[in-house]
């Protein structure tokens, strides 16, 4: 509590004093709206800008920019925030997807938050937070898109950068670049990076209590890993109607982990089993994927467009694990050797046509993915239950129409989007076959309105579908600890959330943005554990068993104290209703959580920029039995611009005042309690290097639609 008290008086302290040094003469221009355009919340330098399906966070407008990466900058962004984990939530839940210029990657999809900490915030443009998205997307995986800008626009030359990151004493390294090129008709963009991590050894418990028996274990772990990633875009201009997009890119994760723990399991307070047990973990995955994108436009009106898109997705990821058994009370040894193989691919075929009919935009298209998983699994020794070969063929047909227009001073966006879903899952040593057909209807309403310069207010309503991935999915039987085995279901099911929001801005002085939104969803497919008395393992799997309901309050504040001094708040107050049934008993989770991020910057003479926040998260809910506890963290850095601002240097502190963080996950069963405990590196320090060079002139032509498969729950 004394570290919290000192953490927060040094905040206030600091700028207190800063702002001591400047008057307040700062105004904001305010901006004018018509019709659908965007909305500028702060004047001088806007911000963010409002959208009827969402907002625009000028990155390079943030001074911290400079001296954070991408994923620590997203703490401050409007509906955004990170567990204690650092995994991205999107008003809370996990349910979102994140895309790169509007496009798709696999690096987001499989590894997105060492990914996101390995590129500097300096490097990217803006972000787009759509919270409510159009008809066009895939119905699947979008109570939120981040879209993630890299560049501005690409004119005739070139420009690059390169960057270079450390961060200690959970040794993180990364580097990165990125190019344009434009000669002529040709234009090509190349991004991509690496990083090398470290972990040093931490510490955990985990403890279990059931009516007569007790289970006690103490264990250390540590992990290295590295990661490489390479896209390139590449667009020709055939002629002023016909324009050609085709992009490759590629990525690669290796990451081995040690685990050593002893076990003690008590029945009736009598030791009966002690346990030591080595684990050695080797996960390796690389993916590729290309794509295709062929725009044609039109003579005689403009505003017509038609884009036929192919996309081609391949992702392998093997697990090899090696755990060593001693029994300390018989001397007897044994072993389990476990090997995991998934793979998974997608073609997908896209058809978008575009056209303004008088005052109305409007929007249609067909897509189709043919997706295949497969997962082959086998244990030494072989256990029937945990050696087979699974394959899951799903095909989704899609069809949408989507319209923009205003009326009566009021700005609509509304549509349908149809999929038809067909599932095929074989166990090929018991030559099993699940079989899944479903249509669903997707409607989608967005209404917005601005007035007196100052105030916009939209309304909206979604449904999308929430179809299980490879990860819930595996049947795969974890079995490296012998107390507690987790697996995926290859029976789930889809789901369908249903969204409700409103949402209000004010641009004046004082620039606010307020989100109040209600979603709820059925038969959701949430973590369940239970207990089995008779061999004494919990097992940990995912049903569809679940209904869980969110009423939140989503907001952002943002005060240029003086034209120095910026000072704002991002955070959210919700309450979590999660209710489900294990063993057939009802069981209910429910928790009111808040998440507030207080950030500030002082910007001085000659680029020179300081910055500090604090943060505060809530005990959150972890499924339908769980919950982790909460915490506080904080952060001062300071960065340097120079050489015209192409070259920036920035250092930071992580929560000076903790060494160690306490995570824990206390999960409540039908006939057991369980606790998991560990005590992880919090406090670290690092530093950020960036350097930009070079020069464009004419701007590079990109087609306006592409494939955005947005259709899976991570």
């Amino acid at each position: 509590m004394k570290t919290k008290i000192i953490s927060v008086l040094s905040f206030i302290l600091l700028f207190s004093n800063l702002k001591a040094q400047e008057k307040v003469k700062d105004s904001l221009v305010p901006q004018n709206e018509t019709s659908i355009q965007e909305v500028i919340i702060d004047g001088k330098k806007p911000l963010i800008k409002t959208k009827i399906d969402g907002l625009v966070y000028n990155v390079q407008s943030d001074p911290e920019s400079k001296s954070k990466n991408l994923l620590e900058m997203m703490r401050k962004m409007p509906y955004l925030s990170l567990d204690a984990n650092e995994n991205i939530l999107f008003k809370g839940n996990t349910n979102f997807k994140i895309l790169i210029n509007g496009k798709e990657t696999q690096l987001l999809t499989n590894n997105p938050k060492d990914v996101l900490k390995s590129m500097p915030a300096s490097s990217i443009q803006n972000i787009e937070i759509i919270t409510n998205p159009s008809s066009k997307y895939d119905a699947e995986g979008a109570s939120g898109i981040i879209n993630i800008i890299t560049t501005k626009k690409m004119k005739d030359g070139y420009n690059a950068s390169v960057n270079l990151g450390s961060r200690f004493p959970k040794e993180e390294h990364n580097a990165g670049f990125s190019l344009n090129i434009k000669k002529d008709k040709l234009g090509v963009s190349a991004y991509g990076g690496g990083f090398l991590r470290n972990n040093p050894e931490i510490s955990y418990q985990n403890s279990q209590q059931t009516a007569s028996n007790n289970l006690q274990q103490n264990g250390k772990t540590s992990s290295k890993g590295n990661g490489g990633y390479f896209n390139v875009n590449a667009s020709y201009e055939i002629d002023s109607l016909n324009l050609l997009n085709v992009q490759l890119g590629s990525n690669f994760v290796h990451n081995k982990s040690k685990d050593l723990f002893g076990s003690q399991f008590y029945q009736q307070n009598n030791l009966t089993q002690d346990i030591s047990s080595f684990n050695n973990s080797d996960n390796n995955g690389k993916g590729f994927e290309a794509s295709a994108n062929y725009q044609i436009g039109f003579t005689k009106d403009k505003s017509q467009l038609l884009t036929l898109s192919y996309r081609f997705n391949n992702y392998d990821n093997e697990i090899i694990s090696i755990t060593d058994f001693q029994n300390r009370m018989t001397n007897s040894a044994s072993n389990i050797n476990q090997n995991n193989d998934n793979q998974n691919s997608e073609n997908t075929f896209q058809v978008d046509f575009v056209k303004n009919i008088k005052k109305v935009y409007m929007e249609t298209g067909l897509k189709a993915i043919l997706r295949k998983n497969s997962s082959q699994y086998t244990s030494i020794p072989e256990d029937l239950l945990n050696s087979d070969e699974f394959l899951n063929r799903q095909n989704v047909y899609s069809a949408y129409a989507t319209t923009k227009f205003s009326l009566f001073d009021w700005n609509f966006q509304t549509g349908l989007r149809l999929e038809s879903t067909d599932t095929n899952v074989n166990f090929t040593s018991t030559n099993t076959e699940v079989d899944q057909n479903y249509f669903n209807l997707i409607p989608n309403i967005s209404i917005g309105k601005n007035w007196k310069e100052h105030h916009g207010i939209n309304f909206g309503f979604s449904q999308r579908i929430k179809r299980p991935g490879i990860n819930r999915l595996n049947p795969f039987v974890n079995q490296s600890n012998p107390y507690f085995q987790i697996s995926g279901n290859p029976y789930l099911k889809p789901v369908v959330n249903n969204d409700l929001s409103a949402n209000y801005s004010y641009n004046n002085k004082i620039n606010l943005n307020l989100g109040l939104g209600y979603s709820f969803s059925n038969k959701i497919d949430l973590k369940v554990s239970t207990y089995e008395s008779a061999t004494n393992i919990t097992r940990t799997t995912y049903e569809n068993s679940s209904s869980v309901s969110r009423l939140g309050l989503d907001y952002n504040f943002n005060y240029p104290v003086t034209k120095k001094l910026i000072f704002g708040v991002n955070g959210n107050s919700a309450f979590f209703f999660i209710k489900g049934k294990v063993n057939n008993v009802e069981v209910e989770n429910n928790l009111f959580t808040y998440y507030i991020y207080f950030s500030a910057s002082y910007q001085f003479d000659q680029n020179w920029t300081v910055s500090s926040n604090l943060d505060l998260n809530s005990k959150m809910p972890a499924g339908l039995q769980s919950t982790t506890n909460a915490f506080t963290g904080s952060s001062f850095s300071f960065s340097k611009s120079i050489l015209d601002n192409q070259l920036s240097f920035s250092a930071y502190v992580n929560n000076p005042f903790n060494q160690f963080r306490k995570a824990i996950t206390k999960t409540a069963g039908t006939d057991f309690y369980q606790n998991n405990y560990s005590k992880d590196y919090y406090r670290s320090f690092g530093f950020n290097i960036t350097y930009k060079f070079g020069k464009l002139k004419n701007e590079i032509k990109n087609t306006k639609r592409k494939i955005e498969n947005n259709d899976l729950a991570n």
